[in-house]
Formats: structure tokens, C-alpha cells, sequence
């Protein structure tokens, strides 16, 4: 028999306009979205205390793609579980942990806004590292 996987996106929706950084209200607006960030939590392997594990996330810090840990309890976010293949989920997490540690781009970010990116893989926003293999039909997962 085979064992399906998931993977859910967790979306963060905007409270207070005025505390987030400008590109990021931009995007959104330009988007006519409450959104303004995404992360993705792939498997469904619980936490130490029962939290989403392998939480695929990028910032503007110095820590750039990360994978940690989320309680899934904050609601300014909205999650989306998606259903896959065990197969597409160990390939999600295997480029994920491939991109620990690259930077944040604001120039791909500015740039997403106006027109769509091809990324290099060698620095990412958060839709950008998320979108580029997830939901990119050219690298769909099988």
C-alpha cells in the first residue's frame, strides 16, 4: 500500500498595516491580498511538543531559509493543507534542507511585484523559495 504525505502552506495575513515593512505592504497590495507571507510545513512528523515540524520559512535576516519548528496556534495565519505523495514530500524536503542558509533577495522580491521570477536558487523571498518548486507545474512534484 502506498502511504500519501502532505505538505500545508501557512499563509501570514496583515493586522496592523503600519508595522510591516514597506515591500511587503506593497506586495500585497499590488496583489489585492491580506497577505504577506508564506511558509510551508512539509510532512506531518509532530514537534517535540506536538508543533509542525520542517517548517520551510525565509525572512529578511541574517538566518535567510530556515527549517523550524511552528505551533500553528498564532492566528494572524491561515494554513492550507495539501495532500501528495510520500515521494513528492521527501523531494520537497530535501530541496528545502538543500536551501538552508541562502539569503533573502529584495531586488527578486521588488521585482516579483512588477513581473514573475526565474530564480537562480541562489537567494530567495518567501513566495519565491516556496513557489519554485511547490506550485511550479515545470518541476511538479511526482
Amino acid at each position: 500500500m502506498n502511504e500519501g504525505g502532505s505538505a500545508t502552506l501557512v499563509f501570514y495575513s496583515v493586522k496592523d498595516w503600519w508595522r510591516e515593512p514597506a515591500l511587503n505592504v506593497i506586495a500585497a497590495a499590488v496583489q489585492m491580498s491580506k497577505f504577506t507571507h508564506v511558509e510551508i510545513a512539509i510532512g506531518e512528523e509532530p514537534g517535540d511538543r506536538g508543533q509542525m515540524t520542517n517548517v520551510c520559512r525565509i525572512f529578511n535576516d541574517a538566518a535567510g531559509v530556515e527549517l523550524v519548528q511552528r505551533t500553528g496556534r498564532n492566528p494572524s495565519y491561515t494554513y492550507l493543507q495539501l495532500g501528495c505523495t510520500k515521494q513528492a514530500e521527501t523531494a520537497m524536503l530535501i530541496y528545502a534542507k538543500s536551501c538552508v542558509g541562502r539569503p533573502f533577495s529584495n531586488i527578486g522580491m521588488a521585482r516579483s511585484v512588477i513581473f514573475p521570477r526565474t530564480t537562480t536558487g541562489n537567494s530567495f523571498f518567501c513566495a519565491g523559495v516556496i513557489l519554485d518548486r511547490v506550485l511550479n507545474p515545470r518541476l511538479a512534484w511526482r
